[in-house]
């Protein structure tokens, strides 16, 4: 079997080990997961380690059998506030869409698989708000993934990243989506700078041709940027005589969701 997918079965493996736990099995043995999951012993008892390791097990050290780890609660929290957003933020986000008259999105980061696959962040769009009279075109449809960098969504969330992170984050090239994209390392860093100092990003025709955004930061009680809202329309509409404007609603509206999730300023 190759190599890629003997760990696509480890993997698969893994998944299976962690869905096996329950309320009525909080706790498992080695054999009795070999049993129930079909697996040869020692599989079993390879792939628990590798979990206990990585904190998404833990063994009872009276029992010696295995649990589900603390790992998981912070795994857990992360999909939980974005949960938490999504509810908070929908009422906010569907008034802007109406009063803007443009395309609204709940969006957030989703950090690249592995860190050596090159890909770089994407951003998810969670929610889009349209105001019934501007059905021309589905421009972020939910669930829709898009590179970072070309993207004022992205922008922001790649902005409130500390600097390694924001390593992590980037793809070693940035691609170009139009004549517009930027593409330089250094420049972007400059962008996101720019960000940081006003609250706020701009992508202009940077993703697609004809299309303007506009998105801010959404913070939740420790001040940490978990999501960005985004206003999108086209570019003859969305104009930059247009964005001061768009800014200080999209911002007005983001402070709100934020304070709702329990942030403080200062």
């Amino acid at each position: 079997m190759p190599p890629q997918s003997t760990g696509i079965q480890s993997v698969e493996r893994a998944i299976a080990i962690l869905k096996s736990f329950s309320v009525e099995q909080p706790e498992r043995g080695v054999n009795e997961l070999s049993e129930s999951l079909d697996l040869h012993k020692s599989t079993v008892s390879r792939l628990v380690q590798t979990l206990e390791r990585g904190g998404l097990l833990a063994r009872n050290p009276e029992t010696r059998r295995y649990r589900l780890g603390t790992e998981l609660i912070g795994l857990g929290a992360q999909v939980t506030s974005y949960l938490d957003v999504t509810d908070v933020a929908r009422p906010y986000l569907r008034q802007l869409a109406m009063d803007c008259q443009e395309s609204v999105n709940l969006v957030v980061l989703e950090p690249p698989l592995a860190p050596q696959s090159g890909t770089g962040s994407e951003v998810v769009n969670l929610e889009q708000f349209i105001p019934p009279a501007r059905q021309v075109k589905n421009i972020g449809r939910v669930g829709r993934r898009m590179c970072a960098h070309p993207t004022a969504a992205g922008k922001v969330l790649l902005a409130y990243l500390p600097p390694e992170q924001q390593a992590h984050n980037l793809p070693p090239t940035l691609r170009r989506y139009t004549s517009q994209t930027i593409t330089q390392p250094d420049k972007l860093q400059e962008e996101l700078a720019w960000v940081r100092r006003h609250g706020y990003a701009v992508s202009q025709e940077e993703l697609e041709e004809g299309l303007n955004a506009l998105a801010a930061p959404i913070r939740d009680h420790t001040g940490a940027v978990i999501a960005a809202a985004s206003v999108a329309g086209p570019a003859y509409r969305v104009t930059p005589e247009t964005f001061d404007e768009l800014a200080r609603q999209l911002m007005h509206v983001t402070t709100q969701i934020s304070e709702q999730l329990g942030y403080r300023p200062g």
